[in-house]
This record gives C-alpha cells, sequence and structure tokens, in this order.
C-alpha cells in the first residue's frame, strides 16, 4: 500500500494552525501558533507580518518533523488564509512595507462612502457588496498613507499572496483565485484584474500578483524534511468548505468561529444574490467552481465581548447550560464590528429588549447566541431567492461544540444539521486540496474521509420563531435609533 502525507497550514486572526493528514484521511499530527493581540482601536485592526511569518514557518517545522521519526513521506502543502487581510511588499525581495490590515479593519469606509453610487456596478463586476472588509479600501488606504508602499516595486496583495512568496522563495508574485476575488478588483466573470474595479478604487497602476487556480504548483518549500512543494492556496472559509466533504452543487456549510459564514455551493455556475458574496469555491486548470456566501462579521468577537465587558459568564464552557436555562422573550442584537451579509452596515449599534424584573444573565446570553442564528437565517434567505435549495448542511466551528446552537440552526433554517467532527476543517481542506491537486484523492475521496459528528434534526419551535421576528423588529429599530 503506498504512504504518505500531506500538510495543511490554516493561518488565521488569533493563530496558524497545521495538521498533517495520511492517505487515508487520518490526522496524524497537529499543532497550533497562538499570535498576538492584533493592534486595534474602533476602526483599525493591524498584525505584524513577520510575526505571523514565523508562526507559520513554526507550525509547519513541527508538522515536518513529527513524520520525519516514522519517515512517512510528504507529499505536497496546502495553505488557507484570512482571506481579506491584505499588505504591500517589495517585489526584488519579498520584504514587508506595511502591517498586515486585518479583514476586520474598516479605515477604507470613508473611500466606500464616497463611491456608495457606483455600489451595484462593483457587486456586478466583482459578484462582492460594497464594504470597507474587502481588500479594495484598506489597499488604498495603504497606497495613500505609507510612504514606503509608494516605491515603484511595492506589489499589493493579500496575505496569502506574501505567504507563498515567503514559503516558495519565487520572485513571481501571485495570488489564487479565491484571495484575489476577496481584493475586491478581480472581475469575477473573466477572473481577471478588473481595469474598471482598479479606476473606481483609485488604484490604476498598482502592482498586483498574477492571478492563478487555487490548485496550482506554486513551489517548492524549504524544510527540515527537504524541499515540499506547496500545492494549494485559497480562502480560509473555501478550505473549511473542503474540510466538510462540501463539492455537490447545493451542499451547504456553516461556520461559526471568529467571524461566521454560511456558504453554499453553486458548482461551476455563478449564481449571484442580493447582499451576498459570488465567489469561487476552488479552481484548477481545467475548472472553476462557485459558491454564495454570507458573513457575520462578530461572532467570537461578541461571545468575548459579553464575557468580559458584561461580565455574564467567566468561563466559555457556561455558554450552553445558560442557553437551555433561559425562559425569557429576551433578544439582542449586536452590531460589534457592523453587520455582514445581507445588510451590510459598518456602523450599528447593539441593543437587547424584553428584559424585566425576572430577567437572569442566561436571558441575556441565550439572546445573544440565537443572533447569531438569525444573522444566518437572515442569509439562506436571500440564498433560497436566489433559486438555490441548501442542503447536506454542515455546522462547524468552535461554537458548533454549543448543544444549544446546533439544535436552533436546525430548527430555524428547518432542515437537518449535521455537525462536523473535524475540529480544524480549514486546515484539513487546504491539505485535501494539495492531495487533488497532487492526484492522490478525488471529491468523492474526501467526501467520504471528512468526519461528521451528531446530527440535529430540525424541529418546530415556535418560541424561537417568535424571538426571530422581535430580533428582526430590534434590528430596524436600532439601525431608526442611530439616526436619531
Amino acid at each position: 500500500m503506498p504512504t504518505g502525507c500531506f500538510i495543511g497550514i490554516d493561518q488565521g486572526s488569533s493563530a496558524t494552525k497545521a495538521v498533517v493528514v495520511s492517505l487515508e484521511g487520518q490526522v496524524l499530527f497537529h499543532t497550533r501558533k497562538d499570535l498576538p493581540t492584533p493592534l486595534r482601536d474602533s476602526i483599525r485592526i493591524e498584525q505584524d507580518a513577520e510575526e505571523i511569518l514565523h508562526s507559520v514557518f513554526d507550525a509547519l517545522n513541527e508538522s515536518v518533523q513529527s513524520v520525519q521519526g516514522p519517515g512517512i513521506p510528504i507529499l505536497g502543502i496546502g495553505l488557507s488564509c484570512q482571506r481579506s487581510s491584505c499588505l504591500a511588499w517589495k517585489a526584488s525581495t519579498g520584504t514587508a512595507l506595511t502591517p498586515v490590515i486585518s479583514w476586520r479593519d474598516i479605515r477604507g469606509n470613508e473611500l466606500i462612502e464616497s463611491i456608495k453610487d457606483q455600489g451595484p456596478a462593483i457587486h456586478r463586476l466583482s459578484g462582492l457588496p460594497l464594504t470597507p472588509y474587502y481588500s479594495a479600501s484598506k489597499l488604498r488606504w495603504i497606497r495613500d498613507n505609507i510612504a514606503a508602499a509608494r516605491q515603484p516595486d511595492a506589489i499589493f496583495g493579500t496575505l496569502s499572496s506574501f505567504l507563498v512568496r515567503q514559503l516558495t522563495k519565487n520572485t513571481e508574485d501571485v495570488i489564487d483565485h479565491t484571495h484575489a476575488a476577496r481584493t475586491q478588483l478581480m472581475n469575477i466573470r473573466t477572473l481577471a484584474w478588473d481595469e474598471k474595479l482598479l479606476e473606481l478604487f483609485g488604484l490604476t497602476g498598482i502592482g498586483l500578483p498574477k492571478i492563478v487556480p487555487s490548485e496550482h504548483f506554486f513551489g517548492k518549500t524549504h524544510t527540515p524534511a527537504g524541499d515540499i512543494p506547496l500545492l494549494a492556496s485559497l480562502g480560509d472559509q473555501q478550505a473549511a468548505m473542503l474540510g466538510f466533504g462540501v463539492f455537490e452543487k447545493g451542499d451547504a456549510g456553516i461556520n461559526l468561529g471568529t467571524g461566521g459564514f454560511l456558504m453554499v455551493n453553486t458548482g461551476v455556475q455563478l449564481a449571484p444574490a442580493r447582499g451576498l458574496m459570488a465567489s469561487v469555491h476552488y479552481s484548477n486548470g481545467r475548472e472553476v467552481y462557485y459558491l454564495l456566501e454570507g458573513s457575520v462579521n462578530a461572532v467570537g468577537d461578541t461571545l468575548e465581548w459579553v464575557r468580559t465587558n458584561l461580565g455574564l459568564f467567566k468561563e466559555y464552557e457556561e455558554v450552553d447550560d445558560l442557553c437551555w436555562k433561559a425562559s425569557t422573550d429576551t433578544v439582542a442584537f449586536i452590531g460589534l464590528n457592523g453587520t455582514g451579509a445581507p445588510h451590510w452596515e459598518a456602523n450599528i449599534s447593539s441593543a437587547f429588549h424584553g428584559l424585566g424584573p425576572e430577567s437572569t444573565s442566561a436571558d441575556m446570553v441565550r439572546a445573544v447566541v440565537e443572533g447569531f442564528v438569525f444573522f444566518i437565517k437572515d442569509i439562506e434567505e436571500e440564498v433560497r431567492k436566489s433559486g438555490i435549495e441548501p442542503r447536506n448542511v454542515i455546522l462547524a466551528g468552535g461554537l458548533s461544540s454549543l448543544t444549544y446552537l446546533s439544535q436552533i440552526q436546525a430548527d430555524i433554517l428547518k432542515t437537518n444539521v449535521r455537525v462536523s467532527a473535524g475540529r480544524e476543517a480549514s486546515a484539513l481542506g487546504a491539505a485535501f486540496l494539495a492531495g487533488m491537486q497532487h492526484g492522490a484523492w478525488k471529491p468523492e475521496d474526501i467526501r467520504r474521509m471528512a468526519a461528521q459528528g451528531e446530527l440535529a434534526n430540525g424541529e418546530t419551535n415556535p418560541g424561537l420563531e417568535r424571538r426571530y421576528k422581535k430580533w428582526k423588529e430590534l434590528h430596524r429599530m436600532t439601525k431608526n435609533l442611530d439616526k436619531v
């Protein structure tokens, strides 16, 4: 029997993770390298490029060393990365010229407001609604405000492109389709940099990486075990979908971690929808597969805010029990970091409704957790309006361990939801895609290998439906109060 393994790296906002996956799909090793807390205020969130790079190499080298003893050959590496985070670097050396501006950063909002009349055209060309969360407005801010980024050989791109350059030491800068799409500068239909989009964002003439498929030979990475080919690069949420085994049209994945995402595979057909992102799922030299996506901007951050600022619980292990103990119809609309799809409100307040003398911390915590599910429901309604019926729904991410959340997610969507047993779906997905590029696996192999956990059966839940209606009204009222 042939032997070998693939390494999947997932570079995220708070940590870099890596897994080693055998040809049978078994995780042989996993590691995590935490990153310092990003520098942030209410608008700006940034990280140090070198710190991120060191964490990637540390995770990679530990993974390599884990299989050196048994002598298992490493056949390839796949890289998953936070998507819209971006920077500029020097073309001649690959050295970072700027900090990494986080995908959650909204310093580009002034530019976005100034061109909002072009929003429909930008959405049509890029597949993405006009918001400051994508790279384009951040790259414009970098070009206008950081002198080093205005030197002639500056390259502007996503963090993934910088990491690929550093991992392979190639002199040609490249970016895969999934990350190029998240810059909001790639035409979603031609899959090329779009001159009109560059003009609208004031970025005509900037240095950009070459766009390539997500399955691609990016070069070789030097490791303690020798040079290993880097065979895949894709966005973290797209990678998570592959880690769930989501390959067929209509298959859906919900990932609730730092942010929240509902992604639905639309096959080889592009299927735009109001307020949602039509983007690339993954690509190779033969075909491009698309998806519809909606995002929730603050999930993990919201729970941390509830824990530290409001003091509603001390340990995350308490959250599930508190949700089950709640007994009132309290609802919470939380607008930290603004709202994502399909509303796209960069600045909006937060509010609770229904608090009374009998209310407890359990009622407030449940209201916050239900808010995540309600945001996902808003996204799912727009997906259905586009003519796509989400099915085979997989729930993953840190919050998927909450039994209350998985049950109400199934209830509100009126379908069964399978909780993924895999805890590092993005790293797994990166390894799986590297294996597909190598030829070791086909999609049907990965569907079989993807770990599936408990099934939550959707049930009629009148109380939840009632609170969803109240939540939508609270959202509307909060918007109006912010105008006063």
